[in-house]
């Protein structure tokens, strides 16, 4: 029987461009979803497992029973599940963090836990978007269990259970992001409002194994031919000398940085990674490094931090004498 929170979205555009919910989620909705005999196993198909869902598995009953928790992540689920495709309305979960974070208090200490159950209970509108656009079942969940990843994140950083890289699940939740192997790629706009604004693919590194260059080599073959496929309708309209849609990747990172290839040689998994990219621009990215190196958060002693790799060597020891971090963007033509 087809219910409100499982009706198909709606479809627009030929070749789609986005699709829309048609509906919208009712408070005892969200409370079957998360009180549910199948939520422990919705919960591990996002990716939430060992600590996390220990933890998380016993809240969810008890955020149903608080009427006015149950009422912001019905609300917060809505706008997650609004829509997704190529140009739908973002969605700032940030603005809605401080009063997330004040309702959660009532049940745990921490932030995040709101937003974690509003992307639970809204999946439909972009697994549909990742069906018309040719996207496995199983590539959609993979994208989906990013969840679970960025929750054993921040526990790494904060030490309990809890999200706070919002702005980056919002991003898996609209549908423009996929993993194809050992990296993650998601389609954006490069150069906005110029004559020269195209459709680009961008590169993120998750903290899932080595960076081998056979890995990597297979996650770039990977996503030219599923871009080139199914966003067929990307490729035109270009501007004249832009590289071909599927073959332009960007990477804005804190790995983007010359000095890696310098200190650890391009024969190092990350050195090699790195001198693929040509650097377009450079911005300060201490905190980032520190984070995505160490998982550290502001405040943090820039003395203190390990120095066990060569990596870690690397990065603390610029950010301990003063010299700091560069992030970087990169630009590969494959």
């Amino acid at each position: 029987m087809t219910t409100r929170h499982d009706a198909r979205p709606q479809v627009l555009g030929d070749p789609p461009t986005s699709v829309r919910s048609i509906d919208e989620l009712a408070e005892a909705d969200v409370a079957t979803m998360l009180t549910a005999p199948s939520a422990p196993e919705l919960l591990e198909r996002l990716g939430i497992t060992g600590q996390d869902h220990e933890e998380l598995a016993p809240l969810l009953s008890a955020a149903v029973a608080d009427t006015e928790i149950l009422a912001e992540i019905t609300r917060t689920a809505n706008l997650l599940r609004a829509g997704a495709g190529l140009d739908v309305p973002e969605v700032d979960l940030g603005a809605l963090s401080a009063r997330h974070d004040e309702l959660q208090h009532r049940l745990v200490p921490g932030e995040g836990l709101l937003g974690i159950l509003a992307l639970v209970v809204s999946t439909s509108t972009v697994r549909a978007w990742h069906a018309e656009r040719g996207l496995t079942t199983e590539l959609s969940w993979e994208v989906l269990a990013d969840l679970g990843q960025q929750m054993r994140v921040h526990r790494r950083s904060s030490g309990r259970l809890g999200l706070h890289q919002l702005h980056w699940m919002v991003l898996n939740w609209r549908g423009r992001l996929v993993h194809l192997g050992r990296l993650q790629f998601d389609l954006h706009r490069a150069e906005k409002g110029t004559d020269r604004e195209r459709w680009v693919i961008g590169t993120h590194i998750p903290a899932r194994g080595p960076l081998t260059p056979r890995a990597v080599e297979d996650s770039f073959a990977r996503a030219t031919e599923y871009f080139t496929t199914h966003y067929t309708d990307l490729g035109t309209g270009r501007p004249q000398d832009a590289p071909r849609f599927g073959h332009e990747f960007v990477c804005d990172s804190w790995l983007m940085n010359p000095v890696l290839v310098q200190e650890l040689g391009t024969t190092s998994n990350i050195g090699g990674f790195v001198d693929r990219w040509e650097i377009l621009s450079t911005s300060p990215g201490a905190d980032g490094a520190a984070f995505f190196v160490f998982g550290e958060r502001p405040p943090y002693d820039a003395a203190a931090l390990p120095r066990s790799t060569r990596l870690e060597r690397v990065v603390a020891e610029r950010l301990a004498d003063g010299r700091g971090w560069d992030s970087g963007l990169g630009h590969l033509e494959r």
